[in-house]
């Protein structure tokens, strides 16, 4: 909320408790003695009255104390809690995050970063580190320009898992070996840096969404998910937490299979991330994280995650989100994790992959590279004027 916007807001205040008590005092007082009141009372046009200025003062108090009051009713209550909560699941010092990587991470805004979400397939607990890694998307997140990239991989894709040599394997199979063989295998993969890991479970996808109140997704054709009870019609239709899950799983319905899916998620979570960064609803974070506690591991500390939501409130970006999916082949071989048998994989396509990390790449420039590009451009542009 910017000053303005609380000054109009103290001031509607104020005029709405001048009217009732308008009405109180003209009930109690004969119309001709309350006008004789007022007249006496009626201030004079070229000094303000002493009313007026308390009036001025209190606003004035009011606003420079309202950022304080919000900041230890949201932020002291949300910082607890992330806090009692980062306490509780994350242990002090990690081989994959040392406290040395930590000290030197630079605040939310200040350069792009690199997000890597997990889907788990564990029904059982997200914490589960032999689950595969369903859905794998980066989120190439760079605040200078205030766009998204989410790139999605087929869970299929045929990959060779980080540190192995020989057999590749399907890349959903690198969650068996935890989460920091899955980023380390995509890392390989598009030759990127991944700053933290977001590992979510079925089940926190149906529980944010519900908390956020439904989301709009737009289908492509007239499908019924694979549980059979949900329906979606061509077109934008609201859903609740539990047909958005439908719909993000679903691939049997589509020709081209798990590469619709991943097309699905990313619309899906496009649309939670274009609600949960509007004010109203980051201001209910508290709740919403509370009702999917346990059903999503991150490698962000709370205090991270404050930065986050610190920089969307005081900035208040409209993020643009741009979405691509990696392409390939469909066909039979053996894996590093099955070697006895051949199975369904996806040969990648490398001019797919080759333009992902090339767009990768465009996102992850700095303010500074993309100022000096604009000088260049300028520069040439004039040149070619001159001559």
């Amino acid at each position: 909320m910017g000053r303005s916007q609380k000054v109009d807001s103290i001031d509607r205040i104020e005029q709405r408790l001048d009217e009732e008590t308008a009405k109180i005092e003209a009930a109690k007082t004969p119309k001709h003695i309350e006008r004789v009141l007022r007249q006496r009372s009626a201030p004079k046009e070229h000094a303000p009255t002493k009313h007026a200025i308390i009036k001025a003062l209190i606003a004035a108090v009011l606003i420079m104390a309202l950022p304080v009051f919000l900041y230890f009713r949201y932020f002291g209550a949300l910082e607890g809690y992330l806090k009692s909560i980062s306490e509780q699941d994350e242990p002090e010092t990690s081989e994959e995050q040392p406290e040395e990587r930590k000290e030197e991470k630079l605040s939310f805004g200040e350069s792009p970063l690199v997000f890597y979400i997990s889907g788990s397939d564990s029904r059982v607990s997200v914490a589960d580190s032999k689950a595969r890694s369903d859905v794998n998307i980066l989120a190439v997140v760079n605040p200078t320009t205030s766009k998204i990239l989410l790139v999605s991989i087929p869970r299929d894709y045929y990959v060779q898992l980080h540190g192995t040599t020989g057999l590749r394997d399907k890349l959903t199979h690198a969650g068996i070996y935890g989460i920091g063989m899955s980023k380390a295998t995509i890392e390989d993969l598009l030759s990127v840096h991944i700053d933290e890991t977001i590992k979510v479970g079925f089940d926190a996808l149906e529980t944010v969404v519900d908390a956020i109140g439904g989301i709009d997704l737009y289908s492509d054709q007239d499908l019924t998910t694979h549980n059979n009870k949900c329906h979606f019609s061509v077109g934008t239709q609201h859903v609740n937490g539990f047909c958005a899950l439908g719909f993000s799983r679903e691939r049997y319905a589509y020709s081209t299979g798990d590469r619709h899916r991943g097309e699905n998620q990313e619309q899906v979570i496009t649309k939670i991330i274009e609600k949960v960064a509007t004010p109203a609803y980051l201001l209910k974070l508290p709740e919403i994280l509370r009702a999917a506690d346990g059903l999503f591991e991150t490698s962000l500390t709370y205090s991270e995650i404050l930065d986050i939501i610190k920089y969307q409130l005081w900035n208040g970006p409209s993020w643009t989100i741009e979405s691509i999916s990696l392409d390939g082949t469909g066909s039979m071989a053996p894996t590093y994790s099955m070697p006895g048998q051949s199975l369904y994989v996806m040969l990648p396509n490398d001019a797919s992959v080759a333009s992902a990390k090339q767009k990768i790449q465009d996102y992850l420039k700095t303010a500074a590279e993309l100022e000096s590009e604009a000088n260049g451009a300028s520069k040439d542009i004039t040149e070619v004027t001159t001559e």
